[in-house]
């Protein structure tokens, strides 16, 4: 007898994801095993540390924001799912470390990891049409398998859900001059660690939970470090070497002049300006629209609003 349960795609297998599955596997009433594709080596997602990006055999980086001293700016309280609390021992505020095995012993227990395809990057989700005697939509999913060959295989799912993240592709704007600037120049995707920039005058572009923490490592190492931002300025007690500025007006060969004139020599600029939202898997039919923080056409930022059998979990994590 066939099986008439649901089939669900699960794209990306960090913390989102593997909640999605969790909650498929509960219900297998109702759903078949998930398929959960995750184009990295391991689970685990933005919290999987990489010291350098790893390279699938095609050259194409599989890359982690995560940087080496970052510790949850929420406490683990909050950050647990209702069913599976941390250990008491631990701190509030943890490191990265202790949240990625989290979500193994959490993949773990719920028995999700039989489920996992890794070095399984999804290129193409496409609806189709079925007519029977109620007409609904299916997914054809399209997954290359990066590690062992090119081999790309296209299944067919009832629904799929999204749980690939926020945080692969780096926003960047274009500032006056950048092209000039001769000092190293990278955003805080790729930043690991503070001990490159000793003894250096470093500038950050943004005051988010990333520049303000980025910002006070290397201000231990650094001799200087410059901290640009539109917001209202930090009240808190700062390092000595710490220095708030207004925007960037613009770049020059060897240094950077802000809104208020101020203008300093530097060796490095971290640009901490978020993330651009990206579903290359998408085609035109399903794509999705990005205006800074809002993604559309999506109800409740969570179920297509065209395609109802399409969902975007975790997209404001």
């Amino acid at each position: 007898m066939a099986d008439e349960r649901l089939r669900v795609a699960v794209i990306g297998a960090g913390a989102a994801g593997l909640c999605a599955a969790r909650h498929i596997l509960a219900r297998q009433d109702l759903f078949a095993p998930p398929a959960v594709f995750e184009s990295a080596e391991q689970i685990g997602g933005t919290w999987v540390y990489q010291e350098v990006p790893s390279m699938t055999d095609d050259e194409c980086p599989v890359s982690s924001s995560m940087y080496r001293d970052l510790r949850t700016n929420l406490p683990k309280e909050i950050m647990a799912f209702p069913d599976h609390p941390f250990a008491s021992s631990l701190p509030s505020f943890i490191p990265h470390q202790d949240v990625l095995r989290y979500l193994q012993s959490y993949a773990e227990r719920f028995g999700i990891l039989e489920y996992v395809k890794l070095h399984s990057l999804v290129e193409s989700v496409k609806p189709v049409l079925i007519t029977t005697e109620h007409e609904r939509v299916s997914w054809d999913v399209t997954v290359r398998h990066i590690k062992n060959s090119p081999e790309r295989v296209t299944e067919r799912f009832h629904a799929v859900m999204v749980c690939s993240g926020h945080y692969s592709d780096p926003y960047i704007p274009s500032i006056p001059g950048m092209e000039e600037f001769e000092g190293c120049l990278l955003h805080s995707h790729t930043y690991r660690f503070p001990e490159p920039f000793s003894g250096q005058t470093v500038a950050l572009l943004g005051a988010g939970p990333s520049g303000i923490d980025i910002a006070l490592e290397l201000s231990a190492v650094a001799e200087r470090v410059i901290l640009s931002h539109g917001k209202t300025p930090l009240s808190c007690r700062l390092p000595e070497n710490l220095l708030q500025v207004p925007a960037v007006r613009r770049f020059s060969r060897h240094s950077v002049t802000f809104e208020d004139g101020s203008k300093h020599r530097l060796d490095a600029f971290i640009f901490c300006t978020g993330y651009n939202y990206r579903f290359p898997f998408l085609g035109d039919d399903a794509r999705l629209e990005a205006d800074k923080d809002l993604v559309y056409p999506l109800y409740k930022h969570l179920v297509h609003a065209r395609f109802p059998t399409l969902f975007f979990i975790g997209l404001w994590c």
